[in-house]
């Protein structure tokens, strides 16, 4: 497994003795050996996913360095992670097998939120277990995106679904940073609904002499034309972290503690809906800057943010959702990797499966001048896992999810994917067939879902009543089952 350390650090003595040259090899080279594998009909997508695997597990670092183990999350060779691009790369993580790296990284950035720091973390940590120089000062002067907090809370939320590991909800340091930031961080930054539009812009920067009014930018934008006042990603995020905390308050038993961040959640969303949705338009608003004027759809040149609506799952009025993921489809090629990098699955999501697969190509693709970015192979292994395959896991209620997305006469395979304490195996044949694997670990639930109307579907060829549900504006059928360690189920709209 790779560690962060790079060659031209090690003094030349190292390389005169060579016991201590063989040790060094050996945690430079060291891979994770990630058991997941995909295979379908579409070879340059099964070439785009080995690229990925291999290169997201390049990144990966076996825990020798002070920081413990972790995957490098931020610009290539600053040998660091970044809250946002943790929080983007995490359950891609997962699904290669790097559950001790995402809990450690995540740990660490809810270690360190603080009172000095007005209740930030550390932007962005590096392999010495320090916070970034390029990035912070002293605990006065540092850059953070306000987001932040709210993106590590509802990924924190999404990690425990798909691993089931309750650290997540109980480890005392996560409790501490969950509490703060939806308290205490919202407060004292002025970021709710009642004061966000009327808070000065340099708040809590005024020591900040390197860094000034980036201390603290209220979205993560940071281009545009102007100083930016306010972006429509800080209330969607907020949104999302006020929905994840009262689901980990219901699941540590405190139900009617939840209840108020679910009425606070609402709140948000009907600010989100008033202010940042400009009626004569028909579009919303993405950044509001200093002098009230606001971009919509585009930001620059070459940056668009709409998407963290459906990267955060705040809306879900079907021709508000269309129109944005058409703007998405005009305007892709010329964003930034960054922006690209949460695209491929919201294509699927919505009806353009042949789309999003060419993303996914494309971005691995060596004509992508930065397809090493890491955020870019990371989420690659998501895209296919969640996007195409359309498998979703749900620890509290110890059911896996499929959904095929998969165009008719094609079929596609994941074999190996690391799921609670499971292994599982997921075959689609077009829409028309599902085969689900659980090939270690305890007995758990498979929900099948298959898209279309259906009145019937056939396990293992016997016709069974089946639910019917909508995905993204689109019916499907669905059918629940037990399936235990070693068993193969089968689901099929025909015997």
């Amino acid at each position: 497994m790779t560690k962060f350390t790079s060659m031209r650090i090690f003094p030349s003595a190292v390389w005169r003795t060579f016991g201590l040259l063989a040790l060094f090899l050996l945690c430079m080279y060291t891979r994770v050996q990630a058991q997941v594998t995909f295979e379908s009909s579409n070879a340059r997508l099964d070439s785009a996913f080995v690229w990925a695997k291999k290169k997201a597990l390049s990144f990966a670092h076996d825990g020798s360095d002070p920081v413990g183990y972790g995957y490098e999350a931020a610009l290539p060779q600053r040998e660091a992670f970044c809250m946002r691009d943790v929080s983007h790369q995490a359950i891609g993580a997962a699904m290669l097998g790097l559950n001790q790296h995402n809990l450690n990284m995540f740990q660490k950035f809810a270690e360190h939120i603080s009172a000095e720091k007005d209740y930030c973390s550390y932007w962005e940590i590096n392999r010495h277990n320090q916070p970034a120089p390029v990035d912070y000062e002293n605990d006065k002067d540092f850059w953070y995106n306000l987001p932040a907090n709210f993106d590590v809370v509802y990924n924190a939320w999404r990690l425990y679904r798909w691993t089931g590991d309750k650290s997540y909800l109980q480890h005392p340091a996560f409790q501490k940073f969950y509490a703060l930031s939806m308290n205490n961080y919202v407060d004292h930054w002025q970021l709710g609904y009642n004061e966000v539009g009327k808070r000065n812009r340099e708040l809590h920067s005024r020591n900040a002499k390197r860094f000034g009014a980036n201390r603290g930018i209220p979205t993560y934008n940071e281009g545009g034309r102007g100083e930016t006042k306010l972006g429509i990603d800080l209330t969607a995020s907020l949104i999302a972290a006020y929905r994840a905390y009262a689901e980990i308050l219901k699941m540590n038993g405190e139900s009617g503690k939840a209840t108020v961040y679910v009425t606070k959640a609402k709140r948000e969303q009907q600010f989100l809906n008033d202010f940042w949705w400009d009626n004569q338009k028909q579009e919303y608003r993405s950044v509001q800057y200093a002098d009230q004027s606001f971009d919509y759809f585009m930001v620059g040149n070459d940056q668009a943010f709409l998407h963290y609506l459906l990267y955060f799952d705040v809306i879900d009025n079907p021709t508000q959702v269309s129109k944005l993921i058409e703007q998405y489809r005009q305007n892709y090629p010329q964003l930034i990797v960054e922006l690209k990098s949460y695209l491929p699955i919201l294509f699927y999501e919505n009806g353009y499966s042949q789309m999003a697969t060419q993303m996914i190509v494309d971005l691995c693709a060596p004509k992508n001048a930065r397809r090493d970015y890491p955020e870019n192979s990371f989420t690659i292994i998501e895209h296919v896992t969640r996007g195409l395959m359309g498998v979703d896991a749900d620890a509290a209620a110890n059911t896996v999810t499929t959904l095929s997305r998969v165009e008719p006469g094609n079929w596609a395979e994941l074999k190996m994917l690391p799921v609670f304490s499971n292994t599982i195996s997921i075959k689609h044949m077009g829409t028309q067939t599902t085969t689900f694997t659980n090939q270690s670990g305890a007995a758990l639930t498979w929900r099948a879902c298959m898209p279309g109307n259906h009145p019937y579907l056939f396990v293992n060829g016997v016709k069974r009543k089946c639910d019917q549900g909508i995905d993204h504006g689109r019916p499907y059928a669905s059918i629940a089952m037990a399936v235990n360690s070693g068993e193969v189920m089968r689901v099929s709209i025909k015997p």
